[in-house]
């Protein structure tokens, strides 16, 4: 399933800045953990941010193939 462009018109980020980005929110989450894990908020950021990299890595792996 992919996800629709909502924004076409503008410049599709750098995959690797994509990626750097979101280890850095990642990492930030670390700060977010409690005794009980992650909040719900920070759980759905966790997770958001991890299909997006693995979005970005498909796509600069798909260009590499062509």
């Amino acid at each position: 399933m992919r996800k629709e462009d909502l924004f076409p018109d503008l410049a599709p980020t750098d995959p690797a800045q994509r990626i750097r980005g979101a280890a850095t929110r990642i990492r930030g989450l670390r700060s977010q953990v409690g005794h009980d894990g992650l909040s719900p908020s920070a759980s759905r950021t966790l997770i958001d941010e991890l299909t997006t990299v693995l979005e970005e890595l498909a796509r600069a792996l798909d260009r590499m193939n062509s």
